[in-house]
């Protein structure tokens, strides 16, 4: 554009003939027009043209199907299927938490993975194995005999089947109870397998000494409350019983209360002591 521009103005500005001293000035001009006419020109390109988004796009994993066991196929391969970063994550997750795929709809049933999708992949679905949880063992080939009442999360690990998310649940839900008064208690946990009780139980011991117990008669409605097994109007029960009596003696007090069911007395009754607390109470 600029090379026709001076192609254009230059008989206008240099007439057709011109003096002998200004031969050098249109030699100088016919020169700097040739050196336009040479100079490579710049091509300038947009970055948001469509050509660089398929450069981009170039440079993404690509799928490729191929057979996978869903219990042992680790999540690089798992994005390689054509699954997102996250639904691999969510595959692990599951598997170290004891998840284990049976068949290969239980796959279909993770977090992230497209009902359409999972049928493409159904096929390629083949379990060999079953998963076992992904956690620390013992190298000594000796079982190892866990007290639930004084154990920590280290030791609790070194079960087969708990891993560091249900040590820690052991743990709080014991903290709740004030201790186990039986191993059976682990079934009461939030999506506790019955058969991973059954095989861990031979190992389990729970000795009741080291409860810690609620003191019936200094303990207020909302500590009563915060025990696993006293609901809000069985603890404000307790209290109203207590206060009428001037303090209770023993769990078959309890019984005359409707709150209570007699199986549910025996399940609390290692955890109520009712020692004898001295109160002062104000009479109007």
């Amino acid at each position: 554009m600029v090379v026709i521009s001076i192609n254009l103005l230059l008989p206008k500005l240099v007439p057709p003939t011109l003096p002998d001293n200004d031969s050098l000035f249109r030699a100088q001009l016919e020169a700097f027009a040739k050196s336009l006419e040479n100079s490579p020109r710049t091509i300038y390109e947009s970055p948001f043209e469509k050509k660089s988004y398929k450069s981009f796009e170039d440079k993404q994993p690509q799928t490729e199907l191929f057979t996978f066991d869903p219990n042992t196929l680790d999540s690089t391969g798992f994005v390689r299927l054509g699954l997102k970063p996250y639904v691999a994550k969510n595959i692990v997750n599951y598997r170290l938490k004891g998840g284990k795929f049976k068949t290969p709809d239980d796959f279909s049933k993770i977090y992230g993975i497209n009902p359409d999708y999972f049928e493409v992949l159904k096929p390629y679905i083949k379990i060999t194995s079953i998963a076992t949880p992904e956690v620390k063992q013992t190298t000594s080939q000796e079982p190892v005999y866990i007290d639930l009442n004084r154990c920590d999360t280290t030791e609790l690990k070194m079960l087969r089947g708990i891993g560091s998310t249900r040590a820690k649940q052991i743990v709080n839900y014991r903290k709740r109870l004030g201790g186990f008064s039986s191993p059976e208690q682990l079934l009461e946990l939030r999506n506790f397998p019955e058969e991973l009780y059954t095989e861990l139980q031979p190992y389990l011991s729970a000795t009741t000494d080291s409860i810690k117990p609620i003191l019936v008669n200094k303990a207020t409605v909302e500590k009563l409350k915060n025990h696993p097994y006293i609901n809000f109007y069985q603890a404000k029960a307790i209290y109203e019983l207590r206060r009428s009596k001037e303090g209770l003696h023993s769990l078959d007090e309890l019984k005359s209360l409707p709150e209570f069911t007699p199986e549910e007395l025996n399940k609390l009754a290692p955890y109520l002591d009712f020692r004898e607390i001295k109160y002062s109470y104000k009479r109007r």
